[in-house]
């Protein structure tokens, strides 16, 4: 009893609603036919230009069916690609000897040997002792003597 309470009072909503739409509701407009339209005046604009000089009305019929415009067909052609010109890749600078590498320039390396005349890199090469803390290389490189390290 309880469930048939609330479905009663939906079905008794809905039905209300059915009636009071039609009751109240416009009525639908009949189709307008062709023949009707074909009687309604073509559209006119009134003396001052700001409204229809009458409504409803029809729109004017085409005097004469326009023939398409034949209008040339211009094809703009595409722009050559052109190829950029080479550039000459700047000369590649000579390699560095392996010695180098191994022990860059500044870099400090053991003085062995060392006596008042001079003393011996690990390679053998003899640097002879110069003024004031420094040894020169056979080359004529200025190196600095650091207790048991030599700078170049």
């Amino acid at each position: 009893m309880k469930a048939l309470k609330p479905a009663a009072l939906t079905a008794a909503f809905l039905l209300g609603s059915l009636l009071c739409a039609n009751a109240w509701g416009d009525p639908a407009p009949a189709p307008a036919s062709g023949d009707a339209y074909a009687r309604l005046p073509v559209c006119k604009l009134s003396e001052d230009g700001k409204r229809l000089a009458v409504e409803p009305c029809r729109t004017a019929p085409a005097a004469v069916p326009m023939p398409r415009r034949p209008v040339p067909l211009t094809i703009q052609p595409m722009p050559s690609n052109k190829l950029a010109p080479q550039v000459a890749m700047p000369k590649a600078q000579p390699s560095t000897p392996i010695e180098t590498l191994m022990q860059p320039p500044g870099t400090p390396i053991p003085a062995i040997g060392c006596t008042a005349g001079g003393c011996y890199d690990p390679s053998g090469v003899r640097h002879n002792a110069g003024p004031a803390g420094t040894t020169i290389t056979p080359a004529g490189k200025m190196c600095q003597r650091n207790g048991a390290w030599l700078q170049c």
